[in-house]
């Protein structure tokens, strides 16, 4: 009776939370200060990589759901 019907994959989403999750990766290297490229408030700046972090997990777990349809 609650059959949601067919699940369909979201290439959008997908898209997405790769993008979420290399702006993380970015963000926890320029807060630990590995990637130093251009002068940024964020370089050596540990809260960034709390937040980069943070964003990651985040797009990881968007990343999969949007994998699962």
């Amino acid at each position: 009776m609650n059959d949601p019907g067919p699940t369909r994959r979201s290439p959008l989403r997908l898209v997405l939370a790769v993008g979420i999750v290399l702006t993380g990766a970015v963000w926890i290297l320029q807060g630990l200060g590995i990637l130093t490229a251009g002068r940024s408030f964020m370089i050596g700046d540990p809260t960034w990589a709390v937040i980069g972090a943070a964003f990651v997990v985040t797009g990881i777990v968007l990343g999969r759901r949007a994998a699962r349809g």
